[in-house]
């Protein structure tokens, strides 16, 4: 037993060092071999165009976060976006109302904090997997946890946090929506199957499953938190339910490895993202200018890699998440280093946690995994 046992973790580390090589090897080869013409790089001038300009505008307006902003551009810069920006901006507006209404009670009882994490992280999840307006559900999710975290220290602040949410996500995405109309034109969605939300503990039992593993993840966020005073609580949140939102496949195993290869993925782009923003920082911005055009170089390499055709595209989305995170800090150019490690700590901290959980709650092994060629 202790044999079979030894045997089925040294295969999961095996599983995990195979799936990071070739995931950096692939992310190394396509940065080397860039095409200046192909539809990758027209997408990433498209999302970059998007960032700059979602960036000046939060600057302009002062907002709380400028960052958020610039994140909602870049992942909604796509031509076929429309009707899942206008899901997100709705998604967003249904989560921080929520957290806003429930968070003078929330904030001063932990178990109702955790209850509630976990129950809207399932119908999110599930909803994500199941509803024709996934990314709605996904978002009232996402918006809730990050509002209610962010706001647990001093439950005050939560409306100027909630409203602020709003606002920098229907900038940063109707920004994106009209870049990628203007440039890029409008593509027809492919239809997607959908199960509805019937049978979920029957034929969708699967899903279900999922998505209680992923509120059992998101509700032990605050517990950790106040018990080792981490830093970036609401970065942590972002990550593991951005990460938690893969689509459920009918079996389990799969849907795990999955989940586990996105991850691995999430890591390598966090670790990459984070560590080139900064080393940035360290150099130090004067002025507004070189810190755009700074920005914008790395935001179109790791757009670049995301909108590729190969298999590592998750390295490029999440190395260009916090690279604009660290890299945006305020109403201009940063002026200090440590938000930026706050947040890449948060981060990190985030998908470390959630891997703890996967392997501890998630399907026995991974044996049957084969860590890509």
């Amino acid at each position: 037993m202790s044999w079979d046992f030894g045997r089925e973790i040294t295969d999961d580390l095996r599983f995990v060092a195979g799936s990071v090589a070739h995931s950096g090897r692939m992310f190394a080869a396509v940065c080397a071999g860039i095409e200046r013409r192909s539809p990758a790089a027209q997408a990433a001038t498209t999302t970059t165009l998007a960032i700059v300009l979602a960036v000046l505008v939060g600057c302009a307006m002062h907002l709380q976060e400028v960052w958020w902003a610039a994140i909602s551009a870049y992942v909604s810069t796509n031509p076929q976006s429309i009707a899942r920006g206008l899901r997100r901006i709705l998604g967003t507006l249904a989560g921080a109302m929520l957290a806003i209404t429930s968070i003078g009670w929330l904030a001063y009882d932990p178990p109702a904090c955790c209850l509630a994490l976990f129950v809207v992280t399932i119908v999110g999840v599930i909803g994500f997997n199941v509803s024709r307006h996934g990314n709605a559900w996904l978002f009232m999710s996402i918006t809730f946890g990050m509002v209610l975290l962010t706001s647990l220290p001093d439950p005050e602040e939560a409306f100027s946090v909630g409203v602020g949410r709003i606002i920098e996500v229907v900038i940063g995405t109707c920004i994106a929506i009209a870049i990628a109309t203007l440039f890029a034109g409008k593509a027809a969605s492919p239809g997607t199957p959908l199960r509805g939300w019937s049978d979920l503990l029957g034929g969708g039992l699967p899903i279900t499953l999922h998505a209680i593993r992923s509120g059992v993840t998101v509700a032990l966020i605050p517990f950790v938190w106040s018990t080792f005073v981490l830093p970036g609580v609401s970065q942590m949140a972002i990550t593991l339910v951005a990460l938690l939102a893969t689509p459920v496949l009918t079996d389990p195993q799969e849907t795990h490895r999955r989940i586990v290869g996105r991850g691995l993925q999430r890591l390598l782009g966090c670790f990459i993202g984070g560590v080139l923003a900064l080393a940035l920082l360290g150099l130090g911005f004067g002025s507004i200018l070189p810190w755009l055009i700074t920005l914008a170089a790395g935001v179109w390499l790791f757009a670049y890699v995301q909108h590729g055709s190969h298999d590592a595209t998750y390295v490029g989305t999440q190395a260009g998440v916090v690279f604009i995170t660290t890299l945006v800090q305020g109403s201009g150019p940063p002026e200090s280093i440590l938000p930026g490690i706050d947040r890449f700590a948060g981060m990190s901290l985030g998908l470390s946690m959630l891997f703890v959980t996967m392997f501890l709650i998630g399907p026995p092994t991974l044996a049957t995994a084969r860590a890509p060629r």
